[in-house]
């Protein structure tokens, strides 16, 4: 036999590529399968607080739902109720009990309506240090603001309104500013800054443009 035809035969005992590659996942399998023996515990302790996890959650999320409906129910037996003083401890109890929920929120924003001044600077002063969308906040500080000009404190309503809010509340608040202020010149700066600022009430642009204008008459 010729040296060529010799070399072309196949060598017994030598791995081709087919066996090779299935040599390889072989050794892959072989490795996976070791891994997972080796680590079985671990894993096993995963799962097992994968699913606490998720038990817990769903726990947390009924506790929540409960809460949410018991607070409902304890606003609707207030809004319900005709007694002034026994409504008031009931509001106050929505906002002790549950002071996370949207509920407390609006048991504040009730009592800021109540008759008593006392009262509703104390609901209007928890608005404003809430948790609550910032919207409450800056309608919270426009009204105990107007309280304080009713009372002829202005530098305390100045002190509420020194800070900027939303743009739909600053015609609002610079309006609030010229009436707490007595200086002229700064009062009129003020309307014009009222005049300037986004504003969707016209009886209220129509009342400043007139205090403007008889400012700058008698300037």
């Amino acid at each position: 036999m010729s040296n060529k035809k010799k070399n072309d035969m196949p060598i017994e005992g030598v791995i081709d590529g087919t066996d090779f590659v299935e040599l390889k996942r072989d050794m892959q399998s072989a490795k996976v399968i070791a891994w997972l023996q080796y680590n079985q515990q671990q894993l096993i302790a995963g799962a097992v607080v994968l699913v606490l996890g998720l038990v817990g959650s769903s726990l947390w999320q009924a506790q929540q739902a409960s809460q949410k409906e018991a607070a409902a129910l304890l606003y609707i037996q207030a809004t319900n109720t005709s007694n002034m003083e026994e409504k008031a401890a009931l509001f106050d109890n929505v906002i002790a009990t549950y002071p996370d929920s949207g509920y407390a929120i609006l048991a504040r924003l009730k009592k800021s309506t109540q008759s008593g001044v006392d009262e509703q600077k104390s609901a209007l002063k928890s608005l404003i240090g809430g948790q609550g969308a910032p919207e409450f906040a800056w309608q919270a500080r426009l009204d105990l603001a107007e309280i304080f000009i009713s009372e002829h404190r202005h530098e305390k309503a100045k002190e509420i309104l020194l800070s900027r809010m939303g743009s739909e509340y600053e015609q609002a608040r610079f309006a609030l500013l010229a009436q707490a202020t007595v200086d002229t010149d700064e009062k009129m700066t003020l309307i014009q800054k009222a005049l300037d600022a986004a504003s969707h009430d016209e009886d209220l642009n129509a009342a400043l443009k007139a205090e403007l204008a008889q400012l700058k008459a008698f300037n």
